[in-house]
């Protein structure tokens, strides 16, 4: 009677079939890159313009299949074993032939990390062209944070310099007394608030540009399309500061919310003081 251990069936003939059929694949690996060394010797003894008409009528290969079977052999022959023997090989040397040409679409430095890692020596076709697309769209997404980050850095930037511009020209544009012991103490007040990084409050008077004379009588077109250009710049600065909010949203929503609510005191603010202004201090004087 036959030892039920050793008795063959269908599923142990099925393991055998498999088992033949990756070994194969393998050998036809190590066969390729040995051809692939051969196509490269022969390829650096000819001369030009003699390669593709050697590899018809020699070899029988095409270019393309030529520049395949050399490429595996530089990117895999330095780190395949000698002889049929590859168990204790490196991982290049447990990868089938299909499985060694999908990895080729890798660097060579991340190439045996993610072997290592994905256990690629026993995936299928299939599964490893799916982990495959999984780590590019991984590296897209990564990429897409990438600039993201940079775009919010930008972003905050700019809403960093707007501001620190608005503070000099809110401190430049404080009246200066003639005598300072009637300096009035809560325009100073508002200065050091503004300063601190606090917009004024709509209460606080608003502050009065020191303007010049103007003499020239087209004077209104110089400063409408200042104007113009300053609308500009505000709408373009916003839209970057909206930009950088919802990135940062996504990214850290504490820091976007202590951002926001920073740029909201300062829009506050502008709203405000734009309500009233002029001031009715040193208006803006034109000579006939």
């Amino acid at each position: 009677m036959d030892n039920p251990a050793t008795e063959r069936t269908p599923l142990v003939i099925a393991a055998e079939i498999k088992m033949i059929t990756c070994q194969t694949k393998k050998i036809l690996l190590a066969s390729a890159i040995e051809i692939g060394r051969h196509l490269q010797e022969a390829k650096a003894m000819l001369k030009h313009g003699e390669w593709i008409k050697w590899l018809e009528e020699s070899v029988n290969y095409s270019r393309r299949t030529a520049s395949r079977l050399i490429k595996l052999y530089e990117e895999y022959g330095p780190n395949f074993p000698e002889g049929p023997d590859s168990s204790n090989g490196t991982p290049v040397s447990h990868l089938t032939y299909t499985q060694a040409l999908l990895l080729l679409g890798l660097p060579a430095e991340e190439r045996e990390e993610f072997i290592a890692q994905n256990d690629v020596g026993g995936m299928t076709t299939k599964k490893l062209q799916q982990a495959l697309q999984d780590r590019d769209q991984a590296n897209q997404e990564k990429e897409q944070a990438l600039q993201e980050n940079q775009l919010l850095k930008k972003g905050l930037e700019t809403i960093d310099s707007t501001i620190s511009e608005l503070k000099k020209e809110h401190a430049k544009a404080l009246p200066r007394p003639t005598n300072p012991e009637h300096v009035n103490a809560e325009a100073l007040s508002a200065n050091d608030t503004f300063s601190a990084g606090d917009a004024p409050s709509a209460t606080t008077a608003p502050f009065t540009h020191n303007l010049k004379t103007e003499r020239n009588p087209d004077a209104y077109i110089k400063y409408a399309e200042k104007c113009n250009a300053c609308c500009k710049t505000i709408a373009d600065t916003f839209f970057d500061l909206t930009t950088a909010l919802t990135n940062l949203a996504h990214i850290d929503p504490n820091l976007k919310e202590e951002k926001r609510k920073e740029a909201n005191r300062l829009i506050e603010y502008m709203a405000e003081t734009i309500k009233v202004w002029p001031p009715p201090k040193k208006p803006l004087r034109v000579n006939s």
